[in-house]
């Protein structure tokens, strides 16, 4: 008995010394497998940043579109070297930004210096409930008031639509009458929906374009798209310049 206990306790020590090597042997090849497979880093899947938009390839030509200024009210020089053209609804918010935060910078550095001219079209979307009336106001200002009076009510429109409702029709009336148009004159073009089919025009023109989104631009044909940076639009206008 004694010699059997000990041949049983010699096998169990042989299978428990054995597991353990077997386990040393599978950590160690495991740890020189991984490390020497990451360059002894942790996976760069987890320092990986998405870009934030698609980038186009350098060497590729931008599209040029088809487009002129045609029926639309024009800010700046009408034989400035460079047409920006405007696709834009007015309950936007991007259009909005765009206005807020980089309309100023294109106007002081090339419409205003007479290398460029801005050209205003609509796109107003479905989905905002105001904004075929708002477009339809602008153009009734522009009706009552010729250019100054569309680019006022432009402004006004804009500054006002951070303010709930603030582009609803009786609102809109109240922006004509305070930037000094004939309130009866405009209340009747308003009303009675004079301008909605100029407005349902350009809305045309920008689909044939592929311009769904807005605010859409054309710089000389060239398609920009968002409400995208100064420094975006100033490359695309100094290209069309040179």
């Amino acid at each position: 008995m004694k010699k059997n206990r000990g041949k049983n306790v010699k096998i169990e020590f042989n299978e428990l010394t054995l597991w353990k090597l077997g386990t040393l042997v599978f950590g160690i090849l495991f740890v020189l497998t991984y490390f020497g497979g990451n360059g002894g880093s942790v996976s760069d899947d987890s320092q990986a940043v998405a870009p934030s938009a698609p980038q186009a390839a350098p060497s590729a030509p931008s599209p040029v579109a088809d487009v002129d200024v045609g029926d639309a009210y024009v800010k700046g020089d009408k034989n400035a070297k460079v047409t920006i053209i405007e696709y834009s609804d007015f309950e936007c918010p991007f259009c909005g930004r765009f206005y807020t935060q980089t309309l100023g910078q294109i106007q002081k550095e090339y419409i205003d210096t007479g290398k460029a001219k801005l050209a205003y079209k609509h796109l107003p979307l479905p989905f905002h409930q105001n904004a075929q009336k708002a477009a339809e106001a602008a153009e009734c200002a522009g009706e009552v008031g010729g250019n100054d009076g569309f680019w006022d009510m432009h402004d006004a429109i804009f500054d006002n639509m951070a303010i709930q409702a603030g582009i609803a029709v009786p609102n809109l009336k109240v922006l004509a009458g305070n930037i000094g148009l004939d309130q009866g004159e405009f209340d009747s073009c308003l009303d009675n929906g004079d301008m909605a089919s100029k407005v349902q025009s350009h809305a045309a023109e920008a689909a044939k374009l592929g311009a769904s989104g807005t605010p859409s631009f054309f710089v000389n044909g060239v398609k920009v798209v968002g409400a995208q940076p100064f420094s975006v639009f100033k490359t695309t206008i100094d290209a069309a310049l040179n």
